[in-house]
């Protein structure tokens, strides 16, 4: 059997340096907050930043060792970004582990050049565990006791605090 991954939590997501979990509705978005917004698009730098916990469990008798992970990160069901990142993580047999994921990907040409209207928005409910604002596609890459193997994508929301979404 293949190896299962979720998302376990989000430990920190930001947008140009401003912590976005935290925000809901327009009213979160007072004028400091919305200016840090406005200068990161206005430089066309506008980076989101998010970390994640990976739950990785292994339901095969024999240990495996994740060597990396592939991703693909979608924002309201469109592609931001895709990335691979190097981990070495050993995971017994019949047990779990947590694997940890940061990633960062300039939002500016995401959003479009003419999306200043659109930017509170944007930045609102990536913290709110009702919408299904990010998901991640993550393909582990791993090396078990006979050679090297690579899991198949998996296709899962973030999860925010204690409830997970799917």
């Amino acid at each position: 059997r293949e190896p299962e991954f979720r998302v376990r939590t989000v430990e920190a997501a930001s947008l140009n340096g401003l912590d976005v979990l935290p925000l809901r509705e327009p009213a979160d978005m007072d004028l400091p907050r919305r200016n840090q917004i406005i200068a990161g698009y206005v430089n066309k730098q506008l980076p989101l930043r998010v970390r994640v916990q990976l739950n990785a469990y292994n339901p095969n008798p024999a240990p495996a060792t994740i060597t990396g992970v592939v991703y693909t990160v979608m924002v309201d069901g469109r592609a931001l970004g895709a990335g691979r990142q190097l981990a070495a993580v050993n995971v017994p047999a019949g047990d779990s582990v947590r694997v940890p994921l940061t990633f960062e990907f300039n939002t500016y040409k995401f959003l479009g050049e003419d999306a200043m209207p659109a930017l509170r928005n944007f930045a609102l409910g990536f913290g709110d565990p009702r919408r299904q604002r990010v998901t991640l596609q993550v393909r582990p890459l791993l090396r078990a006791p006979k050679g090297h193997l690579s899991a198949p994508m998996a296709h899962t929301a973030l999860a925010y605090g204690e409830a997970a979404i799917r």
